[in-house]
């Protein structure tokens, strides 16, 4: 009994659309479809829809552009980068200031240096680190090593306390005086400079010459 060969150019069999709303987002719900007059070499063409998801994502997306356009250099609706930038920085900077009026650094400047002498608690503080950091050269007591006295009324590089506490910070490479700057915080240099300043003039027996100029 012979079979009629089926016919390639015939479309497919189309069912009633399915109107469920998973197919009409997904783009489901049907058989593929033959687009007629399209066949080559045996080879036939199926029209197949995009999803709709993808098809809405992209008329969104079509629907936003001239909308930013005209929001970011039209009716200035969206801040440009530059002002966004600047909006950030800004609020840096309020944030930072809010910080620092609530938390207020140690102060190194020659009237706060001043105010440290005479501070027991910072004096007593920078004769610990004065043992661990500068007794090797200027002896137990300060009376001076390798390093001058510090317990006389001279000094070398000035004998104010910003001037000792500059030494500290910047040393004195060509005498072999390691800075201290990136070694020891603000406070531990100024309490250091308050001790020293503290011994001066009580010229310890053993002391060695004297080195500089008279401190004022």
């Amino acid at each position: 009994m012979s079979q009629t060969p089926p016919n390639p150019n015939a479309p497919k069999h189309v069912p009633e659309p399915d109107t469920n709303l998973g197919a009409l987002f997904y783009g489901g719900g049907n058989d593929d479809q033959v687009i007629q007059g399209h066949k080559y070499d045996g080879i036939r063409e199926y029209d197949n829809p995009m999803p709709g998801w993808w098809v809405w994502l992209f008329v969104l997306c079509v629907l936003f552009a001239p909308a930013y356009v005209l929001g970011m250099y039209v009716f200035d609706w969206i801040p440009t980068y530059e002002e966004n930038l600047a909006a950030s920085q800004a609020d840096l900077t309020d944030t930072r200031m809010a910080y620092a009026e609530a938390n207020p650094g140690f102060q190194t400047d020659a009237r706060a240096l001043d105010g440290y002498l005479g501070d027991a608690t910072l004096i007593a503080a920078g004769q610990g680190l004065f043992m661990a950091n500068c007794a090797a050269c200027h002896g137990q007591q300060g009376e001076g090593l390798i390093g001058p006295n510090l317990t006389d009324t001279y000094a070398i590089h000035g004998g104010e306390p910003d001037a000792i506490f500059r030494v500290i910070t910047e040393g004195v490479i060509e005498k072999g005086m390691t800075p201290r700057g990136a070694l020891l915080p603000d406070e531990e240099r100024a309490g250091v400079m308050a001790y020293v300043k503290s011994i001066e003039g009580t010229n310890v027996p053993g002391g060695k010459a004297p080195e500089g100029d008279p401190v004022n």
